[in-house]
């Protein structure tokens, strides 16, 4: 197992990568009293073509089978609820699936050894029967149904879906009422089979325990499985064009005001370190010029075109990045006409490097900050992983962002790629 002491921050990790495949970091904090634990695959909604394990050719899954199988795991072959057992330890535990992976995770002060290897257990006790799909199936358009009411799920998956046509962020993590339809046991287990093996999950527990003992605790339950060491998933993701699909959508929903978004395409970089680099250099651009801290927002706010509701951000995924600037507003034109000029004049803006030195000591507040939570420190470290790169990297590497990197992405802001979103109170 190796150890890695940083000295900065005055933390230990301890990894290793079991002969299964599996990923191990092992974080003590004894100064903490809980322990917070994480079993994560790298499957998530984005994850729909891919050559399944011991075949040649790839397939392509319908949209929210990440989901449908995060629901589906806790079911067990003697008909008990995981979820159930695993809280029956004293934890507290869930479960969550995003674009690219998927996670099962408890916390506790007590039984965390117990608690551990049943979430060892039952997420690696795969059962799914055609007709608890079909309930499930059921379950899940239900949850759909539900979401379609949430006007900002509508306003960010509205706008993903203007803004792209062929990669797969344009459908909603839990799919569409089609895809759902579409899915089947056979389908669950082929998916199962290929994501949830040990080399392609891991493991992640912070907090006040002894990781010696807890080392050789999992290395125990994962040997006795009798898991053997797999090639890293090959996925695939279709080309997307650089235009947009649509410029300007309008619905009805029952809100009390209007609501308008607008999205803007971004080309992303294709090497995962540098278009890490470029959503850092987006974040900073975004908080100088739109957050609530910012000179554009006081404009907005003293000119009564938005109100608390309003929001910016950005994020960045393989093949995608992109930001978002939203409001409820009674002047729905002039909020889009005014934000609209605000994100294309950037490109007209020198980079004030005392508001870029401002912001980069803003995103470090943060980050450093997200250390004193295990659940931050925890998921955090995980999400820097698949970057090629540590946690504690990120601090530098933020001070290393130039304004010219931020330059080169207002660049890329034109009319033709912003799109807008709005949402109008049903008439009556």
């Amino acid at each position: 197992m190796k150890h890695i002491y940083n000295e900065k921050f005055n933390e230990h990790v301890y990894h290793d990568v079991l002969d299964n495949g599996l990923d191990v970091y092992l974080i003590p904090k004894t100064d903490f009293h809980k322990t917070f634990v994480t079993f994560t695959t790298n499957y998530g909604s984005l994850d729909q073509t891919f050559i399944p394990i011991g075949k040649d050719k790839k397939i392509t899954q319908p949209a929210g089978i990440a989901h449908f199988l995060e629901h589906k795991v806790f079911a067990m072959p003697d008909k008990t609820d995981a979820f159930e057992k695993l809280s029956s330890y004293g934890v507290k535990a869930n479960a969550f699936t995003t674009f690219d992976k998927t996670v099962y995770l408890f916390s506790g002060t007590s039984n965390i050894e117990e608690a551990l290897a049943y979430l060892l257990d039952f997420v690696q006790t795969p059962y799914f029967t055609k007709r608890s799909v079909e309930k499930e199936q059921g379950i899940i358009l239900e949850e759909l149904l539900m979401y379609k009411d949430y006007p900002s799920q509508r306003m960010l998956y509205g706008l993903l879906a203007n803004l792209y046509k062929n990669h797969p962020i344009n459908t909603e993590i839990i799919g569409t009422e089609a895809s759902i339809k579409k899915i089947t046991h056979n389908k669950l287990y082929q998916a199962y089979n290929t994501f949830y093996h040990p080399s392609n999950m891991r493991l992640t527990v912070i907090g006040n325990f002894d990781y010696e003992r807890f080392y050789e605790l999992i290395k125990e339950n994962q040997a006795s499985k009798g898991f053997q060491k797999s090639k890293p998933v090959v996925g695939f993701l279709p080309k997307e064009p650089k235009k947009i699909v649509n410029d300007l959508t309008t619905i009805e929903m029952s809100v009390n005001m209007t609501q308008v978004g607008l999205g803007v395409k971004l080309e992303p970089k294709t090497n995962s370190l540098d278009r890490f680099r470029q959503g850092l250099a987006l974040q900073l651009l975004e908080g100088m010029y739109f957050s609530d801290s910012s000179d554009h927002y006081q404009t907005l706010l003293k000119s009564g075109l938005i109100n608390g509701s309003y929001e910016s951000y950005s994020f960045e995924l393989p093949g995608m990045m992109a930001c978002f600037v939203s409001s409820e507003t009674t002047q729905p034109d002039t909020f889009k006409k005014v934000v609209t000029e605000m994100l294309v004049n950037l490109k007209r803006k020198k980079i004030d490097e005392v508001k870029l030195t401002r912001q980069k000591k803003t995103m470090l507040g943060s980050f450093i900050g997200s250390l004193n939570s295990l659940e931050s420190f925890n998921l955090g470290f995980q999400n820097y992983i698949p970057y090629g790169i540590s946690i504690f990297d990120v601090p530098e590497i933020i001070e290393s962002i130039t304004a010219e990197e931020l330059k080169n992405i207002t660049k890329q802001i034109k009319h033709s790629q912003i799109s807008t979103y709005i949402i109008n109170p049903k008439k009556v």
